[in-house]
């Protein structure tokens, strides 16, 4: 495994791009299950978002028609960009640039072999679905899913937005806890606004948490394997020329410096919102 030069992982490890990061995945996934009040916090703080990712309740699915998975894939467009910014400025000749997986990489590969199971202690749920992650079952699940959508004739037949929030929901989600490996210790997922700063060192940088995952060199290979499904889609229907989003642009939540995030994240913290976990939950949909 190539490790990412060391202004990425300052960049990404700064407490501000996390908190960003993980406001962004929280809002659009919980926004449905959210008391008013807390919904009203979140809105407070410019962090409503215009197409909620989940659908609320025990039941909860992903919104595959409302453009969230436009949100999705444009939001970890723009963070490639920006740490292709930082890797050409750095000029390491061994990492130019992000380049995601061309194939998912199967069991036995040495580059990136699959860590060991492990628990996480005092998260049963997330504990069972890391090690469900790393099972053969499972890549063989992940095989199917790539052929899906890789596979022009099925590109043909989903909207961008469609794609985008599959891919979200099934693949990616299932490629974070599938690589994500034993550390010391976690930040408790169910309580999302938990920021202490001893989770800021770089060495956190567990896939299976939003607030760190992006620290991790694994995410940017997951993530431009993501990145060319846009481009597949665009060559399976036949379209040149810029990405034809249906959002001007779509949502990547607000800019704001850290002071504000720090507020922000405190204020929600005040209300006590608890999340389901795991952070990346993967679903089964309908053909």
């Amino acid at each position: 495994m190539v490790p990412l030069p060391r202004p990425v992982v300052d960049a990404m490890a700064e407490r501000a791009m996390r908190m960003h990061h993980m406001l962004w995945h929280v809002s659009r996934n919980e926004w449905a299950d959210l008391t008013p009040a807390q919904q009203q916090e979140f809105r407070a703080h410019g962090w409503d978002p215009p197409r909620p990712a989940l659908t609320g309740g025990a039941d909860s699915r992903p919104e595959l028609d409302n453009g969230s998975g436009e949100d999705f894939l444009y939001m970890h467009r723009q963070m490639i960009a920006d740490v292709d910014a930082i890797l050409a400025r750095a000029a390491d000749p061994g990492y130019p640039r992000v380049e995601g997986w061309s194939s998912i990489p199967a069991p036995g590969d040495t580059a990136y072999p699959v860590p060991p199971p492990f628990d996480v202690p005092g998260d049963p749920d997330t504990t069972r679905a890391v090690g469900d992650a790393k099972s053969a079952a499972s890549f063989d699940q992940i095989r199917r899913w790539q052929a899906e959508y890789t596979d022009p004739s099925a590109l043909r037949g989903m909207t961008l937005g469609q794609l985008g929030a599959r891919i979200e929901f099934t693949i990616h989600n299932r490629m974070h806890l599938r690589w994500s490996a034993r550390l010391p210790a976690y930040r408790p997922d169910s309580d999302p606004f938990d920021v202490d700063p001893r989770w800021d060192a770089p060495g956190y940088d567990w896939l299976a948490d939003f607030y760190s995952s992006h620290v991790n060199p694994v995410f940017w290979k997951l993530h431009g394997w993501v990145d060319a499904r846009i481009d597949g889609w665009m060559a399976a229907n036949h379209r040149t020329g810029p990405v034809p989003w249906s959002f001007d642009p779509p949502w990547t939540g607000p800019m704001m410096h850290a002071d504000a995030l720090e507020e922000t994240v405190e204020a929600l913290k005040r209300t006590n919102l608890r999340v389901r976990t795991p952070f990346f939950r993967s679903f089964d949909l309908p053909d």
